[in-house]
Formats: C-alpha cells, structure tokens, sequence
C-alpha cells in the first residue's frame, strides 16, 4: 500500500513543468500532444515517469 509520502511526491510531480521537444510549449497534465505543433509527446511522458519511479524507489531505499 502507498504511504502518504509516495502519494504526496506523486501528486507535486503533477506540477513538473515539461516542454514540447520540438517546439518549446509548456505542455499540461493530461495533454498527449503538443497544443502547439502536434508533435507526439510520448517519450516527454516516458521521461517524466522514470523520474518519478526513480524518485519512488530512491525514497524507499532511504527507509
């Protein structure tokens, strides 16, 4: 079961800025493609989920 800290750093990475690879537009929680240009921003959202995984697994290595 998730502990209130996991949820917690789940929830502020929510609000990580990320930008289109190809254009620069500041892309939204929820967006699948860049508003602006159309570009495909799947690796954008592979890259934000193996930081947080990392971060998760970084954290319960500390306990």
């Amino acid at each position: 079961m998730a502990t209130e800290e996991q949820i917690q750093m789940v929830v502020n990475s929510l609000y990580d800025v990320e930008s289109c690879n190809r254009c620069g537009t500041r892309l939204r929680f929820g967006d699948l493609d860049c508003p602006r240009c159309g570009s495909d921003i799947e690796d954008n959202l592979r890259d934000w989920a193996e930081r947080l995984v990392d971060h998760l697994l970084d954290k319960d290595d500390e306990n």
